[in-house]
Parts: structure tokens; sequence; C-alpha cells
């Protein structure tokens, strides 16, 4: 008898419980609602109940556009979905894209954009940009080479946009543009941006080179390519010595042409760029070679590991890396570095970037 008084006490002290945890949680919810309950102002329930809205519909968004008088009762729906933002162009952009038959989310979308980028989508009709608008470097007038690059290639929608922007979609020497600033550190020259006709850098300096002769270089570039190479024998016991840097227009044209008439167009494209397409015309690159070695080999690899995981110190990278080929349109050269600047170099070397991917990626603006 006591058992059974025992158990039946133990039932109820469940059952209580339970009620318990029912009320506590109908009152937090209760509770939840009175706390965050948004106040609506009398102007704007009047507005409200002129357009035959029900409390449900309250958005932040639709009480902006009922005060500022762009109400659209077709944009229901699609309002409560857009993040109310305090911005100038938030009226703009409703305005604007609603009408185009964009949804609340894309909306949200578009305000990620750059006021470049909105601008153009202001100027065309409905697009889907819903794969590309969290890349900072997407460029919306480039949106159909994006979707032709992402159905031809196994790339994602982020590599796409990169590989796109520096033209990878495009032919090597065809619509090709001169560059803006030739005597920019950053200056992108390779087979879709050539150099002005008879460019030469007005600051050439001289270093001191393997074959004794003396090679010119952009004044800027002699101390930090001195301290490199003080440090590669200091720490690694590397001579490294410069062959070429600076090339002008009619030496880049006699190489360019011998290889041709020895590998032909194709062959010699890979490895040697046509004169006014070179980067040695810049004065920024340097050709290197370890003194120690004989005249078939430039750098062995313990030379070259060296030299990649150590040239951004002084500003440089490797112009053209074994795993990048596809992107600078060049075989590989591991002694080929070519002058950034400090800043550039370090992002360029921690993030294994291309010169081409860094420019577009946090240079150009979109």
């Amino acid at each position: 008898m006591a058992k059974g008084k025992k158990i039946k006490r133990s039932f109820k002290l469940i059952l209580s419980i339970i009620l318990l945890i029912i009320i506590g949680i109908s009152c937090y919810f209760i509770y939840d609602k009175i706390l965050n309950k948004t106040t609506v102002s009398s102007e704007v329930e009047k507005l409200m109940q002129e357009n035959n809205i029900s409390d449900d519909n309250y958005s932040k968004t639709l009480e902006y556009v009922l005060l500022n008088n762009i109400y659209n009762e077709n944009y229901l729906e699609e309002y409560k979905d857009i993040e109310f933002r305090d911005q100038g162009n938030f009226a703009n952009v409703l305005t604007t894209f609603l009408p185009k038959g964009y949804s609340g989310s894309e909306i949200n979308y578009i305000f990620n954009l750059s006021d470049t980028n909105i601008e153009k989508l202001e100027n065309i009709d409905y697009i889907d940009i819903s794969n590309y608008y969290e890349y900072k470097n997407f460029d919306v007038s480039k949106i159909d080479r994006y979707n032709d690059y992402y159905e031809d290639n196994n790339y994602n929608y982020e590599d796409v946009v990169t590989y796109v922007n520096i033209n990878l979609d495009l032919p090597v020497y065809t619509d090709t543009l001169e560059v803006d600033d030739p005597n920019s550190i950053l200056v992108l020259v390779n087979k879709y941006n050539y150099l002005p006709k008879g460019y030469e850098p007005d600051d050439l300096a001289y270093l001191d080179g393997y074959y004794g002769n003396n090679v010119p270089v952009r004044g800027i570039i002699k101390e930090p390519f001195l301290e490199l190479q003080k440090a590669a024998a200091e720490e690694a016991g590397i001579d490294f010595m410069p062959t070429t840097a600076y090339r002008g227009y009619s030496f880049q044209a006699t190489l360019y042409n011998n290889y041709v008439a020895s590998d032909g167009v194709a062959a010699a494209d890979t490895y040697s760029a046509r004169p006014g397409y070179s980067e040695h015309q810049t004065g920024l690159a340097i050709d290197l070679k370890n003194t120690a070695l004989g005249d078939g080999i430039r750098l062995t690899d313990e030379d070259y590991e060296w030299l990649s995981n150590n040239a951004y110190r002084w500003g440089f990278i490797i112009r053209f890396p074994e795993d990048k080929t596809d992107i600078t349109g060049y075989q590989f050269e591991n002694w080929h570095i070519r002058y950034v600047g400090m800043d550039a170099a370090k992002i360029i070397y921690e993030n294994d970037l291309t010169l081409e991917e860094y420019i577009d990626m946090h240079v150009t603006e979109y």
C-alpha cells in the first residue's frame, strides 16, 4: 500500500513539473512577443489602414515606403523580405529594381554591390546575380561572360569571376589594351596588356650582371634587390646574380623573332613575350642565376625554395609560378622575379596569388 502511494506521489510530481514547464514556455513566448513588439506610429497605422494592410505585413521597409509615398501594393510581400537600410540610395534601389522583377531577397543582394555596379544594373533588364553578388570583384557588365565561362569550365563561381576579369576567357593578343600608367610598380603587362610605343623607364640604374655586364633596372628596385642578394648569400649561401632585367622593345623583338624562327609562334608564345608585351620592358623584372652552377642551369630546386619563400620580404614575387601557368600564360620560370612593393608582395605570397589575381582582387575597383 505504501508503495502504491509512493508511486502516486511521484506521478503527481512529474505532472506538476511538466505543467510548470508548459506554463514557463508559454509565459516566455507571451513576454517575448510583448517585449519585442514593434511600436508603430499612429501615422503609419493610419497609412496601413488606408491601404488595407494587415499588421502581419508590417516591416521597417514597409514603414519607409509608406512614409515616403513610394508604396506599391504589388510589392507588399517583397517589402517584408527587404532589409531596411538607412542609406541615400534606398528609395532609388526599391523603385528601380522591384519593377524590373527582382525579388525582395535579390534587392538585398543589390545593396551589396558597388555604386558603379548598381548603375550598370539600372541600365539593363533583369538578370540573375545570385551566384556573383557576394564577390567584391564582380562586374555586372561581364555577367554573360561569367555564365559562359562557368558552363565551359570546372571552376567555382569565385574563380570564374576572377578569371574572366583577367580575360582568360578571351584569346591572347586580341582586343588588347594599352596600360594606363607604365611607370606604376604594379603595372600589369601580359598577353592582354601592352606598353605604350617606345616606352622606356626614365630612372634606370644598374646592377652588376652575371656575364660581367651592367644590367639596367628601375632605380626603385636596385636597393631592394641588393638586400635580397645579400640575404640569400648570408642565409642560404646562394650567390644570385642578374642575367637580364630591363629589355627595350627592339631587344625583345629580336629575341622573340629568334624563338619563333626556331620553335614556331605557338611554342614561342609559351615562354617568350611579344615585343611591347614583355614586363622586362618595365625594368621591374629580373632574371637570376646562381653563379655556382654551370651555364645550363639557372637555379636548383633548393635555390628556388629559398627564393620563393623569401623574395616577398624585399617586395619581389615569383612572376611565373609552376602551378599558375594557366593564369600567367607562360611556362614556369623559377628564375624570373618581379618587383611589386612590400605590401603587395606580402599579400601575393601569403595568398598564393599571381600578379593578375592580386590586381583584380585587391586593386581594381568594380
